[in-house]
């Protein structure tokens, strides 16, 4: 696995962002309800902000909830929680599937990275046939998009979800089990869809249970501090080390916090021999393109040099310059331009 760098050498201070999802936990809600919903309409007028995808009919799971034919678990926080279910079959359709989405508080932004996570379980059901343990599929997790997607009526959703889980995972009626994963977009994306993913031309086994499905969590990662140093990353992850800070116009480190941080990374590699990297420098739209273009590539070569240096491997590092042509922030204002002035770390093939 390949990790490209790029580092941070001016960010925003704050050490992690808000939950960009609205009522995470299920717990503003517009009314209780004592059962299953009759219908995708009945759902969302149960819930705020929380939507059902197609005609089929997720659940609202409060603490009045009951029915004879599943035991839903205790939530894994608050006291609400929601219940999908997807079958082979369903009156007469093939591949049934049930479905939430939401909007998103701020849109996602290209080329920043997101940790997402959700917790799911099983209800133990009174049908046999669904009351079986299985390992979560490949189909199954958080889909991002922008505006809109294809449905028709009771079917599943032919996507594939960027946020599935990266191991094995047995879901069960014991226990609560998260599934998390980093998400770098390439796009703008404004809303999540969660559920039972399929393809017609995949041999995927379909989940045919109730699951039960609780604090969803979508917040971009501000500082290589936060970052879960045992996750798996993927190709296109892109990890901030904000606390890089050169000398204005120069390729020289301006503070020991910024030599503190590269010893963190040059850690982090040795803990990871596998991992290969690429340092990309990046800077506001400030000055001449072709000025901005050196700098970004002195302040990138700096670093690979640097952590070369420390002992890690030469075919493990590489490097380049960006200048202005990425930004993740809007370049008109003071707090904007900050951001855009950075290097980080990237996964690549």
């Amino acid at each position: 696995m390949r990790i490209a760098v790029f580092l941070f050498f001016c960010v925003t201070s704050l050490l992690s962002g808000q939950n960009l999802v609205p009522n995470p936990s299920f717990e503003n809600i517009k009314d209780t309800i004592s059962g299953f919903t009759e219908s995708n309409f009945h759902f969302e007028k149960k819930i705020k902000d929380w939507t059902a995808v197609n005609t089929a009919s997720p659940d609202l799971i409060t603490p009045n909830f009951f029915e004879k034919y599943i035991t839903v678990p205790a939530p894994h926080t608050g006291s609400n929680m929601i219940g999908i279910q997807s079958s082979v079959t369903y009156e007469g359709e093939n591949h049934f599937g049930e479905y939430v989405d939401v909007k998103l508080i701020n849109e996602l932004v290209p080329n920043r990275t997101y940790y997402v996570e959700y917790w799911i379980r099983r209800a133990k059901c009174k049908n046999p046939f669904m009351d079986n343990n299985k390992i979560l599929n490949p189909k199954f997790g958080i889909l991002f998009y922008l505006d809109t997607l294809k449905t028709s009526g009771y079917k599943m959703l032919e996507y594939e979800p960027q946020i599935i889980a990266d191991a094995p995972l047995l879901i069960t009626n014991m226990e609560w089990v998260k599934v998390s994963k980093y998400f770098t977009p390439k796009s703008r994306y404004n809303k999540i869809c969660l559920g039972q993913f399929w393809h017609e031309d995949e041999d995927i086994y379909i989940l045919n249970s109730y699951y039960i499905i609780d604090d969803v969590l979508v917040e971009e990662l501000r500082d290589f501090g936060r970052f879960d140093k045992n996750a798996k990353l993927s190709i296109g992850n892109i990890i901030p080390l904000n606390h890089i800070n050169f000398m204005t116009g120069t390729a020289e480190l301006s503070d020991q916090k910024s030599f503190e941080q590269l010893k963190e990374l040059i850690s982090y590699l040795n803990s990871n021999p596998s991992m290969k990297i690429r340092v990309n420098g990046h800077t506001d739209s400030v000055g001449s393109k072709k000025s901005n273009l050196t700098l970004s590539n002195k302040r990138a070569k700096f670093i690979a040099k640097y952590i070369t240096t420390a002992g890690i491997n030469k075919a493990r590092i590489k490097w380049e310059g960006f200048a202005d042509e990425k930004p993740i922030a809007d370049n008109r204002s003071e707090d904007g331009r900050s951001q855009n002035r950075r290097v980080e770390f990237e996964i690549i093939p």
